[in-house]
């Protein structure tokens, strides 16, 4: 059933993230003629880096940010918000589109969605098994209990298992979390060396990571494997956060190493 599981995730995620990536943040795509300058700064890019040019989305969302999603180089959407091309001046989207070009680059969605589809897996038939659990244990009559014994057997043979999956499914997050940590200040690298401007990156993270406008919608909720320059909601625990910390990514731009933050 595991594996069941795993294959299905992974073709469900390979196939459809773009579309639940694009439904959840209500992006649509743009061509050239209605977003100019983004356009113009991938194509920079991408020449630059020897790669095919991604599709293009905006979100209405107010929240400075950007998600690369994807199958693979050829099959990548970057969504923009409208936050972030309200926040930024040309230098500054220049330097934020580098960051999700690099992504792109190192085919970190890929990397991520089969890193994560076991824990997905399990997350989902976790979810669903606690859902059936709540719709079968409330207060019947005693024929239909008696009707039900099968299915009350069932129940609890399964319920330490259920526990148990659900403990590994939460385990699982925490080398994705590292994972994604580390991808992020691999893309922020490269980003720096191709736009030669490590200082503008470290100011542009800064300049978004600080906002105070807060999101409606975590896109991870939904949970769609997507590679963003900035983390929706910040953990309060460093370990358990799916980006760097601010201050550490400036520090890494900055060439000032300090401790893990």
């Amino acid at each position: 059933m595991v594996v069941a599981g795993v294959g299905l995730a992974v073709l469900a995620q390979w196939w459809a993230t773009e579309r639940l990536a694009r439904s959840a943040t209500r992006a649509q795509l743009v061509t050239p003629a209605e977003a100019p300058e983004p356009h113009a700064v991938l194509d920079r890019l991408c020449a630059l880096g020897d790669l095919p040019k991604p599709r293009l989305a905006i979100s209405p969302s107010p929240v400075p940010n950007a998600f690369t999603l994807g199958r693979s180089r050829r099959h990548t959407t970057v969504v923009v918000t409208r936050g972030l091309l309200e926040a930024l001046n040309p230098d500054e989207l220049g330097v934020a589109l580098a960051h999700e070009v690099a992504h792109i680059r190192h085919r970190d969605v890929t990397v991520m969605t089969l890193a994560s589809s076991l824990a997905i897996a399990l997350a989902w038939g976790t979810s669903t098994a606690g859902r059936f659990i709540r719709r079968n244990s409330g207060p019947t009559p005693f024929l239909q209990q008696v009707r039900d014994l099968p299915t009350a057997f069932v129940l609890g043979a399964s319920a330490p298992l259920i526990m148990v999956l659900g403990l590994i499914g939460l385990l699982a997050q925490l080398p994705l979390r590292a994972l994604g940590r580390c991808r992020e200040l691999a893309a922020d690298h490269d980003a720096a060396v191709q736009t030669g401007q490590p200082a503008l990156l470290a100011a542009t993270l800064l300049k978004i990571g600080t906002g105070d406008p807060i999101p409606r919608t975590d896109v991870r909720a939904v949970r769609v494997p997507m590679m963003s320059l900035a983390a929706a909601r910040p953990a309060a625990r460093a370990w358990w956060s799916t980006h760097p910390t601010i201050a550490r990514r400036v520090d890494r731009l900055t060439c000032q190493p300090g401790p893990d933050r």
